[in-house]
């Protein structure tokens, strides 16, 4: 699970909002768990689907609601970072949703069945 830092924002729908300087997230995939064979070491693996998410502390501007973001559904969600943006195509934001009254923030995670980086 790699964190992305040079955070810059996160856009769902293709509303930006300002963002925390690190995230993390999850391209999906698939990942591999080795069989064990009774004293003879490997005898093959398994295979499991991994979810691919991005979790990410977002900071709500004057006239964004909180709701709009917390119970956004199969949203195109773009993670965007100085050096990259993570892409997924059809997230949906899953979990509380924490507010933060303090600094006007929500702790997000979406999730979805595949994402990608681009440069």
């Amino acid at each position: 699970m790699p964190t992305a830092a040079g955070v810059r924002s996160l856009k769902v729908n293709g509303v930006s909002y300002v963002t925390a300087d690190t995230a993390t997230y999850n391209l999906g995939g698939k990942q591999r768990e080795t069989i064990a064979g009774g004293g003879r070491g490997s005898v093959g693996h398994t295979e499991k689907a991994r979810t691919a998410f991005i979790e990410v502390k977002a900071h709500l501007d004057e006239g964004q609601k909180s709701e709009d973001v917390i119970n956004a559904k199969f949203a195109e969600t773009q993670l965007e970072c100085v050096d990259r943006t993570i892409v997924m195509d059809s997230g949906t934001q899953v979990g509380s949703g924490d507010i933060d009254a303090s600094d006007n923030s929500v702790t997000l995670r979406f999730e979805g069945n595949s994402a990608r980086e681009v440069s």
